[in-house]
């Protein structure tokens, strides 16, 4: 029984802790990255929130020592640090708060939080710090938009000319104030100087330098006289830096005319569309520089401009004017940043560059300066942004209770505009899954049949990279053959993926696939990345180029044969022509003989084949000749023998020529894809038809003796481009 009650005392302990500690009340901070930084002089916004306790309804207050300004409202942080609450020639400054929330029960949680404040300097931007034009003569100003009430503007006395003074305005603004003499006019007229300002506050002590260029004015044509009131006349603005903008700022102006014979005019700029500028027929004109107008490496481009104005009578007036603009350098941008999970026991290498977050607008190159006085021991920042620690065991067991919060600067090249990010450091209390990052990183993609399919995957593991066990993919079809995953290293992966033109059968199909990538660590915790890749039909241009060049040859060929049987037959006619001459000769000679001899002598009949018997009977002549040439060409004229040859050697020309054009023009493969390819090809298999066909008594089951080989078509045609691959014959 004892022993009973004793059980139930501790059982209600027990329930009593378990449910304390459920209802136990924390509070709860912001979990975004660099929420606890601010500049100086910006303001700090953020809510607090509470969980927990036994009652619901919740107050916060906070306590500092170096920050009293702040005020909570409904649970609503609201805190702007004043310019000197960090320490001048310091980077930022640690103030820590501790924040405390209490319920009815009177139950309170506590946490301090250690806010970054980075240093800013209050001095206003020196808005476009256009040249200074001096003209000869007079008393030249330059207003400065700097508050004389809390600025002092100061010169370098070495670039400071001889008679220029640095005066406040009534207006409480500082101005520049030069009335140069002719020699120092002439001297600016060679080469012009530039002069150093600093800028200091009179309170905090910060300052910026910053320089303004000396600048010769330029004198327009209305102030070297005065034009008659019967010329048509553009006029400018008369401000001596009109015609100067930045890169990204905006040049506005209104054009101006007077004289001609009426004064309805009408504006207009002749080269506005090659440079972007805007105008209309009233003189406004707009322009606003790209900022990559002006090659980082130089500080300023002319832009030359051809203004027009143009009156009702016709008359007009042209002037080219110089806008000259100057390079703006944009300082480097640090987006969201990965977190940097480290272990114990191990180099942890951490690649700022690598996180994309870092760019300069103007593509300048950069460079990673660390913070010494805020690196923990034993870390290190390359120029590159190559972080790395190997963190103590104090260190590691102090970045387990509080994550760090590490600021850097970025620095662009050559102009050292800086920027300050801050990186969170954090230990790895977890198994986390790995991380995929691809390249190019789309989620769709759209490629034809005979195209490659080329995405670069890049695996990290939170835990460290052996932690990553496989990598691999899944499709929903079984097109994608296994072997387009290719592993360059452990860490770095490719998949190259080229359908082909037999995925596709019917032409004009598509087809869709959904291919996804998963990286498993060894503790089988997976990360996936889904992506679909759309895919169209393509013409096959190597099935389409083998059937051309197939007719591209065997029309050749029959060319090549044709010529070579008419040159045959062009043999046989010329023996032909030649015996049916000798004979006709031979026959007309003992015709002409008939009747006027009595005996006919051996001498007249001459010939190696000829057997003359002569009888005389009567005074009337009578022979036999024994197998007389003349017999040979009975019913075969020579003219018509000649007819026939002049028709053969009229063709082979014909053959011969086109066959030539025909296999220079086509000669290569992406000129037979062309649409007149196959007109060409009929043209030159209309040229083998023969017209006297029959006449020429052609052999219809004559064959060429000489192969069709690439040398021998060669041969006959010059200009014709033999393709190994494709050809059905190996040259010889």
């Amino acid at each position: 029984m004892h022993y009973a009650i004793f059980l139930l005392i501790i059982i209600n302990i027990l329930l009593s802790v378990s449910a304390n500690a459920q209802t136990e009340l924390q509070l709860l901070l912001p979990d975004q990255n660099n929420w606890n930084a601010v500049n100086e002089g910006k303001t700090l916004q953020f809510t607090l929130k509470a969980t927990g306790g036994s009652e619901q309804n919740y107050a916060f207050q906070y306590e500092s020592e170096e920050a009293k300004d702040i005020t909570i409202t409904n649970a609503t942080v609201t805190w702007t640090p004043a310019f000197d609450i960090v320490i001048q020639g310091e980077e930022s400054r640690i103030v820590p708060v501790t924040f405390r929330v209490t319920n009815a029960a009177g139950e309170t949680a506590t946490k301090v939080v250690d806010f970054v404040v980075q240093n800013t300097v209050r001095i206003p931007t020196l808005k476009e710090m256009q040249p200074f034009f001096i003209q000869s003569d007079t008393e030249n100003t330059y207003p400065l938009s700097i508050n004389s009430q809390k600025f002092i503007v100061e010169a370098d006395a070495e670039s400071l000319p001889d008679g220029m003074k640095i005066l406040p305005t009534d207006d409480d603004r500082w101005q520049l104030r030069w009335q140069p003499t002719r020699e120092q006019f002439a001297t600016l007229r060679q080469e012009p100087s530039k002069i150093k300002l600093k800028v200091r506050d009179k309170e905090l002590g910060d300052q910026v330098i910053t320089e303004v260029s000396l600048l010769p004015a330029s004198a327009t044509a209305r102030e070297n006289a005065a034009p008659s009131e019967a010329n048509l006349e553009l006029l400018f603005p008369r401000s001596s830096y009109w015609n100067v903008v930045n890169e990204g700022k905006v040049l506005s102006f209104k054009l101006a005319a007077r004289g001609g014979t009426d004064d309805a005019y009408s504006y207009r700029v002749i080269n506005a569309r090659n440079l972007g500028i805007d105008y209309d027929t009233l003189g406004n004109v707009y322009w606003r520089p790209s900022f990559d107008f002006v090659d980082r490496l130089n500080d300023t481009r002319a832009a030359p401009v051809t203004f027009e104005v143009r009156n009702r009578s016709g008359e007009t007036s042209r002037k080219s004017i110089n806008l000259l603009v100057n390079h703006a350098n944009r300082p480097p941008e640090i987006g969201e940043m990965r977190n940097f999970y480290v272990s114990y026991g191990r180099e942890n290498t951490y690649s700022l560059p690598a996180t994309n977050a870092v760019i300069d607008p103007d593509e300048d190159p950069v460079v990673f300066k660390p913070i010494l006085a805020k690196m923990p021991q034993g870390m290190t920042l390359s120029s590159e942004g190559i972080l790395k620690w190997s963190p103590s065991l104090n260190q590691y067991h102090r970045l387990q209770r509080e994550p760090l919060l590490l600021p850097f600067m970025v620095e662009d090249q050559p102009y050292e505009a800086q920027v300050q990010g801050i990186l969170r450091i954090e230990v790895t209390q977890q198994d986390l899954p790995p991380e995929i990052s691809m390249v190019p990183n789309q989620n769709y993609y759209k490629i034809k049949e005979d195209e490659a399919l080329n995405i670069k995957f890049y695996l990290s593991d939170p835990n460290g990279d052996d932690d990553i066990a496989n990598f691999d993919f899944v499709a929903d079809k079984r097109d994608i053959p296994r072997s387009a995953l290719i592993s360059n290293e452990s860490t770095q992966w490719e998949f190259l993926w080229e359908p082909g033109y037999d995925l596709l059968v019917e032409p004009g199909d598509t087809n869709t696939y959904q291919i996804t990538f998963f990286a498993i660590d060894q503790s089988n915790q997976r990360r996936e990345r889904t992506i679909r890749v759309h895919v169209e039909d393509a013409e096959n241009l190597v099935e389409k180029d083998q059937l051309v060049y197939n007719q591209y040859r065997t029309g050749l060929v029959r060319t090549m044969n044709l010529i070579d049987q008419l040159k045959a037959r062009q043999k046989t006619l010329q023996k032909e022509y030649k015996k049916a001459r000798r004979g006709k000769k031979h026959r007309a000679i003992t015709t002409a003989s008939l009747g006027a001899v009595t005996g006919l002598s051996p001498v007249v009949l001459s010939g190696n084949d000829a057997q003359p018997f002569v009888s005389g009977i009567g005074g009337t002549t009578s022979m036999t000749i024994g197998s007389l040439e003349a017999s040979n060409v009975i019913g075969k004229d020579a003219s018509d023998i000649y007819e026939n040859l002049s028709y053969i050697n009229q063709k082979l020309i014909e053959l011969q020529t086109q066959g030539n054009l025909f296999a220079g023009k086509y000669a290569l493969a992406h000129s037979r894809r062309s649409d007149g390819f196959g007109e060409d090809l009929r043209k030159l298999i209309l040229l083998l038809s023969l017209d006297k066909v029959t006449k020429l008594e052609l052999d219809p089951s004559w064959n060429n003796p000489r192969r069709a080989s690439d040398k021998n078509i060669k041969q006959v045609f010059s200009d014709y481009n033999a393709d190994p691959d494709r050809s059905p014959y190996i040259n010889e």
